[in-house]
């Protein structure tokens, strides 16, 4: 297939463009206007390129890359397809609603914006955008140690004691994770030769390695299913994330977990298709069901709305993996779908949380009352944004929801279909209560109300701008779903047909 130079240079933009600002923003280092700026231009061409490469990719569907020159599998690999394209220009889209968020001192203070903030912001972008781009199994694991360490300073920045703690649980357990992939990869580059995911999948399919090469699989899924918080391995994420500033926790929820979310996709079906692996798709579909019911368990036992919405996040990454273990064309359709969904609401939600700390000081449900009374917009926009995380027609969730409920049906998985919409009701239910205890309590007349929501608005402008964009983007997606929908479905079918992966990146 022949490319357009210009859409082959897509391919890498906004890699570069997200390093490119992390390296301007240290020159900038205590000059935090400036860093701003870079921040937001960066991200705004980001999104552009992003938006462009969506196109292009629904017409010429693979756009690769050989950085150097050197053919595959010998060099260095970047490789777009409509999966890549769309988590590329969700990330854009994210990158751009934080960093306005962020702008605001009210939840992220100066100072600590002047210790590194901008900088390993952008290098975790970098980072997580080298990891959907990335052909090769061994410059995964260099993106995921890039993503690793500018998120631990985000995590950690700061240096409060929850903080610390936070970030060293956060550590540990990645540095397990990427111990995993390094396991499997010298596993595989030691049984076939190679790192290129491309020919990795083609050494793969001979019947005499795959005995050999289980154990890389098992670690794989072990590996991803850490960064995407799966059963048994989600504790780290609702005993870190709340730790952090709420911008941080922002755009980490709504962004890491879907990587490992993504690698697990691209896995299990380039390298290890699951129809040839039936006990991992088994096991896949326990581990999801489990992921569901523990993350929902933990968000009704949860008294903290950052928590709260940390266990929500585990469930719904749930959903997710659900749709990878039925494996059909649509169920994958619907997973790509939700995660999308996912990552814009998650996003928005946590930014909402992050006004209400500021409005009320706490983040405790049993100190804070009275908002829908002196917060219309607010309560407004927290109530429209429980309603889509659940999936309620016709926001977006219920159109990710119905996918993979309608894929589960046509496998006749009438347990986990069940256990899904069990699992939607508990969601619900743990939203509403926060809904009911926080928003529609009378205000307690014994505290101080220092301002309205109209004098709030004007001086924390920056934090309502980035939530209304997200949330605006969101009722578009909800009330318009169509072209989304079809994209996916193409986009699925893609990803289930490995050959044209191989054959565009071995260019045959």
């Amino acid at each position: 297939m022949m490319f357009n130079v210009n859409s082959i240079y897509l391919t890498v933009t906004p890699l570069l463009i997200f390093m490119l600002g992390g390296i301007l923003c240290l020159l900038f280092y205590k000059r935090v206007n400036i860093q701003r700026a870079v921040v937001l231009i960066s991200t705004v061409i980001a999104l552009i390129s992003g938006v462009k490469l969506v196109k292009v990719l629904a017409r010429e569907e693979f756009l690769t890359m050989q950085v150097g020159g050197w053919e595959a599998p010998f060099g260095i690999t970047l490789f777009v397809d409509r999966f890549a394209g769309l988590m590329i220009a969700m990330t854009a889209l994210l990158a751009v609603s934080a960093s306005l968020f962020s702008f605001s001192d009210s939840v992220m203070p100066t100072r600590k914006k002047q210790i590194g903030f901008y900088p390993a912001f952008m290098f975790m972008l970098a980072g997580i955008s080298g990891a959907f781009l990335t052909g090769d199994l061994f410059n995964l694991y260099v993106w995921f140690e890039v993503m690793l360490i500018s998120s631990f300073v985000l995590i950690t920045l700061g240096s409060k004691k929850d903080q610390l703690q936070g970030g060293i649980k956060y550590v540990i357990i990645n540095f397990i994770a990427s111990s995993f992939l390094l396991l499997a990869i010298g596993i595989l580059y030691g049984t076939t030769g190679n790192t290129n995911l491309a020919a990795l999948a083609e050494s793969l399919r001979d019947p005499a390695l795959q005995t050999v090469t289980q154990l890389a699989a098992v670690l794989l899924l072990a590996s991803f299913g850490i960064k995407a918080a799966l059963f048994p391995f989600y504790f780290w994420l609702p005993a870190s994330y709340h730790t952090s500033p709420i911008a941080v926790m922002a755009i980490v929820a709504g962004l890491l977990t879907k990587v490992g979310v993504y690698t697990m996709i691209r896995t299990f079906t380039l390298l290890f298709p699951l129809q040839q692996y039936h006990y991992l798709q088994v096991f896949i579909l326990i581990i999801s069901s489990l992921t569901m019911l523990m993350g929902v368990f933990g968000a009704i036992a949860q008294r903290d709305i950052r928590k709260v919405l940390a266990y929500n996040l585990i469930s719904k990454i749930g959903f997710i993996v659900y749709g990878l273990a039925v494996y059909t064309p649509a169920a994958v359709a619907g997973a790509i779908f939700y995660t999308l969904h996912h990552m814009l609401v998650k996003t928005n939600l946590f930014f909402v949380v992050g006004i209400i700390g500021k409005a009320r000081g706490s983040y405790r449900v049993k100190d804070i009352n009275g908002l829908y009374d002196h917060f219309p917009r607010l309560s407004f926009l927290f109530f429209v944004l429980a309603l889509t995380l659940v999936g309620i027609p016709p926001f977006s969730g219920f159109w990710g929801k119905f996918m993979l409920v309608d894929a589960g049906l046509s496998v006749y998985d009438y347990r986990s279909v069940a256990l899904l919409l069990i699992v939607s009701l508990l969601t619900l239910y743990s939203m509403m209560r926060i809904w009911g205890k926080c928003f529609l309590t009378k205000f307690d007349t014994r505290l101080e109300q220092l301002i309205t929501e109209r004098v709030f608005m004007k001086e924390y402008y920056q934090v309502y701008i980035a939530s209304a964009f997200l949330f605006l983007v969101t009722l578009w997606i909800s009330f318009s779903p169509s072209w989304l929908i079809e994209y996916t479905q193409r986009t699925a079918e893609q990803v289930l047909t490995p050959s044209g992966y191989i054959n565009a990146v071995m260019q045959r």
